[in-house]
């Protein structure tokens, strides 16, 4: 992927600023942190597994039932 490709400039961007008040502190980065984290996987390994697409695929259909499960 180059290095300024859309996907990667949006992976590694950082909000500046406050979020209004009440707003969840929740963010679109913390939310696969914590998703890959659950997997045993770091921002920084996922794209090398992503690069190897069957470890890939048996790792989105294992998450995909896994979240089944939770519902």
């Amino acid at each position: 992927m180059p290095i300024d490709s859309i996907s990667r400039v949006a992976l590694r961007w950082t909000p500046r600023g406050k979020r209004n008040r009440g707003r969840p502190k929740e963010t679109w980065r913390r939310t696969v942190d914590r998703d890959l984290k659950t997997r045993g996987l770091t921002l920084q390994t996922a794209p090398t597994i992503a690069a190897d697409r069957a470890k890939w695929r048996s790792l989105a259909v294992a998450s995909s039932t896994r979240r089944r499960r939770e519902d």
